[in-house]
């Protein structure tokens, strides 16, 4: 048997060049997964999917709840404003509205505040009302939804 004179050889070819690129995309996402802030601003939680019950599970509450309905209106000299409804009474200046959700919460802050959003309401509204019932410290704020039909 005879032994091949000539050898295929591999080329001489540094891996230095790809373990940097390696390190560099390594340090990359370490860098910017550090700096994400996490999202606990609105702790509400959402029901995934539908929430259905066979029977009516009637809860009862010694203080009863609290709906603040949003809904838009047009006003005098302006197109549209979010007017907060609550108890009966229309709050459209947010100064007043946190008045009397500060005055609430200090007597009951365990009633459990419900909000209710016509689809038209800004995003921004909604949160400003939010923010209104955490800074009164209730302690649970949900939203309502719509039920499947």
């Amino acid at each position: 048997m005879r032994i091949p004179t000539h050898r295929h050889e591999v080329e001489n070819t540094s891996m230095t060049p790809m373990i940097d690129v390696i390190f560099q995309l390594l340090i990359f996402f370490v860098c910017a997964s550090a700096g994400q802030i996490v999202e606990s601003h609105l702790p509400t939680e959402l029901a995934a999917g539908t929430v259905e019950s066979a029977t009516s599970v009637i809860v009862e509450r010694p203080f009863g709840e609290v709906w603040l309905r949003l809904h838009r209106r047009v006003a005098e000299g302006v197109d549209e404003v979010t007017v907060v409804e609550l108890n009966d009474r229309e709050y459209s200046d947010e100064p007043s509205l946190r008045q009397t959700l500060l005055t609430l919460a200090e007597t009951t802050p365990e009633i459990p505040v419900i909000l209710d959003i016509e689809g038209a309401v800004p995003l921004g509204d909604v949160v400003r009302v939010y923010d209104a019932c955490q800074s009164a410290q209730f302690r649970q704020v949900s939203f309502a939804t719509k039920r499947a039909k």
